[in-house]
């Protein structure tokens, strides 16, 4: 049973397909909507598949929204991921359903009922997700998807009706058959381009937020092998304890970007190297997943993780977690934690190394899906006012950026235009206007 509240700020309104009319505002619109950030007791590797039989050797997080699809709106919860290539759904007569007595609500998180809408329409295709861990199969539909005031009028959804899926809006690219959220809200002219920033627990669709990285903001292209799915990855060139390199000879390596895993997943060689830096004299479960004692790593212990110019050092103790065997009342005196950086034993499919949300939350980082190319930057940590400046189409779209060393390609040298301010624009359904919405922005704040 998934638990916790937290909230998701929508900022500068809606995204429409269908004609919207904009009003122009000294500030951004902000707009609250439901959005959840839960610790559930998992297997972390398996999360995908929902198998039952769950591991309880570690917690972690996962980031869902409060979003509607269909006509009257059906409520479900969903979760975001960088990794996917779609948006689906479970249907309402799913096999991951059936087994709830309320096939409706599905265990917590609803499931969607085609034949309830009167906006939905049934595409002449079939629908089929398989990332080694997960198949799914089912059908297409078009309808109306809401996540706060952001709306699509005709968003492509797979419908899930075998499998054990999660709802589910994929940010990253998409495919011949699917649309990420982030494509449909360029489409329709919502944001200049599919682009978005990530920092904490916050993503900002179609612009950027300076007050929250430190400059310089580095820029590196995509890279993709011949047997990877073409994903939010780049070459990480070297990783270090107490900045130590570890098998520098064995770098660059690829690096994805995966918001549904809350752990960071390395070649085993690299791993064990990591394990005997940090302290860690265990033997890896199943899960790559090696366990310490607390107080073995020092107050100031970093952890450095480098992409070409850009070095980022990262507290050692922010790759601890605690014992989830105990409760809350003994964490401050049990010694044992767990090492958040692991073997990637189940995740290869993915590439070498899986950055998981303890090491995105961070950092700053700029997914530009148009030009291929990740922008990254260490996190400001200071109080500031928030300084958004917006996406634009073309090469160089993310301003303020500078080439980083080990990039290639259509990346431009030195560093690019500051940008254009955000003023904020306000979005009412229904009518058309030529100006474009700067930003829509995604808070979500622990409680």
């Amino acid at each position: 049973m998934r638990s916790g509240v937290s909230w998701l700020f929508a900022l500068a309104g809606a995204a429409l397909v269908n004609g919207f009319s904009s009003e122009s505002r000294d500030a951004p619109a902000v707009v609250a909507v439901p959005f959840r950030h839960d610790r559930p007791v998992p297997n972390q590797l398996l999360k995908r598949s929902k198998i039952a039989d769950i591991a309880t050797d570690f917690q972690w997080d996962v980031y869902n929204v409060n979003i509607t699809l269909g006509t009257p709106p059906q409520s479900l919860i969903a979760i975001f991921s960088t990794w996917g290539n779609g948006c689906w759904v479970t249907g309402v007569n799913s096999s991951d359903c059936s087994v709830f007595t309320d096939t409706t609500t599905c265990g917590g998180d609803g499931a969607y009922n085609r034949t309830l809408s009167t906006s939905a329409k049934l595409l002449d295709e079939k629908f089929s997700y398989d990332d080694s861990s997960s198949q799914l199969t089912g059908e297409f539909v078009t309808d109306v998807l809401t996540i706060g005031d952001a709306k699509v009028n005709d968003m492509k959804m797979g419908v899930a009706e075998w499998g054990f899926p999660s709802n589910t809006i994929s940010l990253g690219y998409g495919n011949t058959s699917s649309t990420s959220f982030t494509q449909a809200l360029a489409d329709s002219g919502a944001i200049n381009s599919p682009a978005f920033s990530m920092w904490s627990n916050m993503i900002l669709f179609g612009g950027i937020n300076k007050a929250k990285y430190e400059e310089p903001l580095y820029t590196f292209p995509i890279v993709n092998g011949s047997d990877l799915t073409k994903a939010l990855r780049i070459n990480m060139t070297g990783i270090s304890v107490n900045e130590t390199a570890m098998v520098s000879d064995k770098f660059p390596l690829d690096a994805v970007f995966d918001i549904e895993v809350d752990m960071t997943y390395v070649p085993d060689y690299l791993a064990k190297a990591l394990f005997a830096q940090i302290g860690a004299t265990g033997v890896p479960d199943d899960n790559g997943q090696v366990n310490l004692s607390c107080s073995s790593v020092g107050e100031n212990a970093t952890i450095g993780f480098n992409f070409g110019d850009l070095n980022v050092q990262l507290p050692a103790w922010s790759f601890l977690s605690g014992n989830p065997d105990i409760g809350e009342s003994d964490y401050e005196t049990d010694d044992l934690c767990y090492f958040t950086i692991c073997e990637n034993k189940e995740l290869q499919n993915e590439g070498s190394i899986v950055l998981g949300t303890n090491f995105i939350t961070l950092v700053y980082s700029v997914f530009d899906l148009e030009n291929d190319e990740i922008s990254l930057a260490g996190r400001n940590w200071n109080a500031a006012s928030d300084d958004i400046v917006e996406i634009t189409t073309g090469k160089n779209a993310v301003p303020g950026t500078t080439a980083g060393s080990n990039s290639t390609g259509s990346n431009s040298t030195g560093t690019k235009s500051a940008g254009k301010k955000s003023a904020g624009i306000r979005i009412e359904v229904g009518m058309r206007a030529g100006a474009l919405i700067s930003a829509i922005a995604l808070w979500c704040f622990v409680l």
